[in-house]
Order: C-alpha cells, then sequence, then structure tokens
C-alpha cells in the first residue's frame, strides 16, 4: 500500500462495497475484494490509532494533564 492514504482507502472501500453488493461477481473475484477490504480496513484502523496516540501526546504536552 504504497502512499496510500486514508482518504484514498475509505474511497476504496467505499468502492468495493459497492461491487460486493452489485453481486454479479465470481467467488475467485469476491475472495480478491474481500482480502484487499480487510487489508485496507486494518490500514484505516492503524493509521486512526496512530493519529488518536498523537493527539493525545499533543493534548498532553499543550495542556498537560
Amino acid at each position: 500500500m504504497d502512499k496510500m492514504t486514508y482518504t484514498k482507502a475509505v474511497a476504496r472501500l467505499e468502492e468495493i462495497m459497492e461491487t460486493v453488493q452489485g453481486g454479479k461477481l465470481d467467488v475467485d473475484e469476491l475472495s480478491g475484494l474481500l482480502k484487499e477490504a480487510s487489508a485496507l480496513v486494518k490500514f484505516c484502523r492503524e493509521k486512526l490509532y496512530k493519529v488518536d496516540e498523537e493527539v493525545k501526546a499533543l493534548i498532553d504536552d499543550n495542556f498537560g494533564e
């Protein structure tokens, strides 16, 4: 996922969702898309966790707890 951003990952997940909901996939295509979606969800979760930690650190540094 070189040069992947959170926004691009979410957009791709939306594309995958629309494709899957269209119901015109064979098993191999569906399997491939679901694997890709799983990797994208993992990427998004990690990105959100990292940003959450950075925000918490900035708040602690600036406002002290």
